[in-house]
């Protein structure tokens, strides 16, 4: 007789939609229909209801589907912050909408969280569409402030070991493109930083949170994802990922280094996108789609910098929490905050593109 099946699920997967289903469609296809494993998509809009989306993808959605409306974009950290609210499992996988479980790997996460009830989470194998692993852009130390500041001067970021870790090995900083949390470890470190709206950053302060109060997060490759990269930053522009990008970077910097480093992040990024600019003719940044197309990116990246990300006004409204908040300060390096695709850069994610071709914008 097969086992009674549980009164509550035992792992929600927790993935947060913007714009199209098109990688949804996939993750919905392949979750598997077991009262064990809750999926909650959270639809950050816009457009047409969720169920619609996946409707014009062909995608017919499980029974168990629960798809959460806000009626507006929480950001990946609020979304999933009102993903774990509604939760009724005690372990929460955290998803991009393309990272897509292959068969067995939610039963392998249970195993794993079983083996390991030190661990506050386990970070699965993620692999390209073409087979290839991206431990280099998923496991990464923590960064510090040096690393960052090298970053504001748009010079690449570093990589994650050239070596796959094996089974169990601690991992300080794990993308959460797929990233499993024990549900208690998570609420005790305050949930996702909403401030790191909509996305980046927000899984390399929730990791530096985690670590400050003990918690353990293990790699765990028998659980294995299909992950494409860089699905968010066509959806943006160039411009505005890079906005995105640098003003979460000196946002993290003031929160975790001080204001001074994030003030010094501040006045290198206009003179590195001055540089960049400089280059243009040389070399055309592979996310943009013209060298136009990055000028002004850059120019916007430079114009944000220098007002305290007060500009452009209508990127300021969208991406920026509301004036006179401690979020906003941070973000402008005017003051810091107590206090979740990852902190790995422009470049580090150009150079994993170029190992996974298909995945580039």
């Amino acid at each position: 007789m097969p086992p009674a099946a549980p009164a509550q699920p035992l792992l929600t997967g927790i993935a947060v939609c913007w714009g199209g289903a098109e990688g949804l469609a996939e993750l919905v296809a392949a979750w598997p229909d077991d009262p064990r494993f809750e999926l909650v998509v959270v639809d950050n809009g816009p457009g047409a209801g969720l169920r619609m989306k996946l409707a014009a993808a062909g995608a017919a959605p499980p029974a168990g589907l629960r798809v959460l409306e806000p009626g507006r974009n929480l950001g990946f950290a609020g979304g999933i912050n009102a993903g774990v609210a509604a939760a009724r499992a005690p372990a929460v996988l955290l998803l991009n909408p393309d990272a897509v479980p292959e068969p067995g790997a939610l039963e392998a996460l249970l195993e794993g969280l079983a083996a390991h009830p030190e661990a506050a989470g386990l970070a699965p194998r993620l692999i390209g569409p073409d087979g290839r692993p991206q431990h280099r852009w998923q496991l990464r130390r923590l960064p510090g402030a040096g690393a960052l500041l090298a970053q504001a001067l748009l010079l690449p970021a570093g990589g994650g070991p050239r070596a796959e870790p094996a089974a169990g090995s601690p991992v300080e900083q794990p993308a959460a493109a797929a990233l499993l949390l024990r549900r208690s470890a998570l609420a005790a470190a305050g949930g996702l930083d909403e401030g790191f709206h909509p996305a980046w950053f927000e899984d390399v302060d929730l990791a530096r949170r985690l670590a400050a109060a003990g918690a353990t997060l293990l790699y765990w490759p028998q659980a294995v994802f299909r992950h494409r990269l860089g699905s968010s930053v066509p959806r943006l522009g160039y411009g505005r990922f890079l906005w995105v990008y640098y003003r979460n970077l000196v946002r993290y910097l003031a929160k975790h280094h001080g204001r001074g480093a994030a003030a010094l992040a501040r006045a290198l990024l206009p003179a590195a996108a001055a540089a960049r600019l400089v280059a243009l003719p040389l070399r055309r940044p592979r996310r943009a789609a013209s060298r136009g197309e990055a000028a002004r990116g850059l120019l916007a990246l430079a114009l944000g910098a220098l007002t305290g990300w007060r500009r452009p006004r209508a990127w300021a409204h969208d991406f920026v929490p509301a004036a006179g908040t401690a979020a906003e300060g941070a973000a402008a390096g005017t003051g810091a905050e107590g206090g979740a695709d990852s902190g790995g850069g422009p470049r580090a994610t150009e150079r994993a593109e170029r190992r996974a071709p298909e995945a580039a914008p």
